[in-house]
């Protein structure tokens, strides 16, 4: 008989502290409640699809640049022109592994970093004159986790080497951690030639003389081999 008169007045508790407390806890948000991609990153609170740590990379920017989801000049700096969605990220090639990840000399571990591009982003897009500024997206904390996956507890400076992407923005790269990995610098096949390279596949697309697909996929499979036909 007491049991029965208890169990009332816990639920009946139960509901007026949850009342006082701000009634039931919020759902989740979708990408679509946000205007841009840093306010999501901001929130951290949609769904991670690819598991990468950067939240809604269909969203225009202005983008994030670190965990908090603010830019290193503060919050008063001027914002970048926003862009048009550019879709979800496709893998080139099936991502394996994220972790115990080894470079294979100026390449990447190809299970760790398959390389990534934008379903949205095409010719016409990546010709435009800024695009790679605006999509330019990667957060402190994604750039740890991509040193962790190939084993470094401390990342690149600058000077000895960089966290660079497989399929580079400019030809249609995403951000995503397996288009990421630490690239040392090297007399001969580093971050400079890499760039090099990236410069001419992307003037050889704008005038084309090469499909964008076929671009990314020289840089994913081999990108030394690329820029030997190309240079040396």
């Amino acid at each position: 008989m007491m049991l029965s008169r208890i169990a009332p007045l816990t639920v009946g508790l139960a509901l007026l502290l949850l009342a006082a407390c701000g009634g039931s806890p919020a759902a989740a948000a979708t990408c679509s409640d946000y205007p841009n991609q840093t306010a999501a990153q901001r929130a951290a609170n949609t769904h991670d699809g690819d598991g990468d740590g950067v939240y809604c990379e269909s969203l225009p920017c202005p983008c994030s640049k670190d965990a908090a989801g603010t830019s290193p000049t503060g919050p008063t700096a001027p914002t970048k022109p926003q862009i048009l969605g550019l879709g979800k990220t496709i893998r080139l090639a099936p991502w394996r592994r994220r972790y115990n990840c080894r470079v294979r000399g100026p390449l990447p571990d190809g299970d760790c970093t398959p390389g990534t591009r934008f379903d949205g982003a095409t010719k016409r897009r990546i010709c435009t004159s800024g695009y790679a500024r605006q999509v330019r997206n990667v957060p402190a904390a994604v750039k740890r986790r991509v040193y962790a996956m190939y084993g470094m507890s401390t990342g690149f400076d600058g000077t000895n080497g960089q966290l660079d992407h497989l399929v580079s923005l400019e030809l249609g790269g995403t951000n995503s951690m397996a288009n990421l990995w630490p690239q040392a610098a090297s007399r001969y096949f580093g971050a400079k030639q890499k760039d090099r390279l990236e410069n001419r596949l992307h003037d050889e697309v704008c005038a084309g003389r090469l499909t964008l697909r076929q671009a990314q996929l020289k840089e994913a499979r081999d990108w030394v081999s690329a820029y030997r036909r190309r240079f040396l």
